[in-house]
């Protein structure tokens, strides 16, 4: 198991996940929740993720893909944009 942390400075907002966009500009195709949040530590299977976050905030960047490694924590940080 890994452990996921996925800082935001706009609050602890629902993080979803979905399948890995054309390019940076666009947002997950298909996102579904997650039942985590942001700012909060998370335990995920081992494998390679696509998160974004569930909020009316404009943020950057859209999505992350994140790979996780068993026994180890992996910082992901979103950004509000003005």
């Amino acid at each position: 198991m890994a452990t996921i942390l996925i800082r935001f400075d706009g609050g602890s907002v629902p993080v979803v996940m979905g399948d890995l966009p054309a390019s940076d500009q666009t947002p997950i195709s298909n996102s579904t929740p997650t039942a985590f949040s942001a700012n909060q530590p998370f335990i995920v299977q081992e494998g390679v993720y696509c998160f974004g976050l569930q909020t009316t905030q404009r943020y950057t960047p859209l999505w992350r893909v994140v790979q996780a490694v068993d026994g180890e924590q992996t910082d992901v940080d979103f950004r509000k944009l003005p």
